[in-house]
């Protein structure tokens, strides 16, 4: 694992160090669990989009939502991220195994006064939806994780998983488990993404320590 520096521009320097305290560093992950992963300081924050529709699609820009609600600007998608990016200062980590092909990115960042109940509403109506673009398409399924918050030390929290799939000769599944969590006026997001198939299996067991990891360090400031 390495660790590399940050670059940010127009946000609050001080605020950004308080929330440092409380994202994960590559020293929060256990070799036993995370051996052969790069975890790196992003040098900008992670953009409004599900990962593994970005990865099915083969990119970000042009993309086309049916119902469009469930886009980054259409009203539940909309909602959703607004709720999840919280304020303008943030800290964050990014991860990469390039031999099991997952992925993960993590922040922290000021909460604003949105309630989490916009995720629970992004993955109730958006349970499935299709991404075209290119002539592709892209079919998304939405599922639920049922999650107990205070196990964690957060106040509130919501997760779902994101599964892409590519119709064809054996079709390509990429999938993406999204957490959103609340704790002491900061809004902790994560997402962890395989583009081998579902989070299943032993992937569960990864992305599970995951999350445990970036809620708990979330949750507790630094000394």
């Amino acid at each position: 694992m390495t660790v590399a520096g940050c670059s940010s521009t127009n946000i609050d320097t001080s605020t950004t160090e308080d929330l440092r305290g409380n994202t994960v560093t590559a020293l929060d992950f256990p070799r036993t669990v995370f051996d052969g992963w790069e975890i790196t300081d992003p040098a900008d924050r992670p953009v409004s989009v599900i990962p593994a529709i970005v990865t099915a699609a083969g990119t970000s820009d042009g993309l086309v939502y049916s119902p469009t609600e469930c886009g980054p600007d259409g009203d539940r998608g909309a909602a959703l991220w607004a709720t999840a990016r919280g304020g303008d200062s943030w800290a964050g980590q990014v991860g990469e195994n390039l031999d099991t092909e997952q992925s993960f990115s993590t922040t922290v960042a000021t909460a604003t006064e949105n309630s989490l109940n916009a995720v629970t509403d992004f993955a109730q109506a958006c349970s499935q939806y299709t991404v075209t673009v290119g002539g592709k398409t892209v079919d998304v399924v939405t599922e639920v994780t049922n999650e107990e918050p205070l196990k964690y030390g957060l106040s509130d929290a919501r997760l779902f998983t994101t599964t892409a799939i590519v119709e064809g000769s054996g079709p390509q599944v990429h999938s993406t488990l999204t957490g959103v969590g609340h704790s002491d006026g900061r809004v902790l997001v994560g997402q962890f993404t395989t583009t081998t198939g579902r989070i299943e299996g032993s992937t569960i067991n990864v992305a599970g320590n995951w999350w445990n990891i970036i809620a708990t360090k979330a949750s507790t400031a630094a000394d």
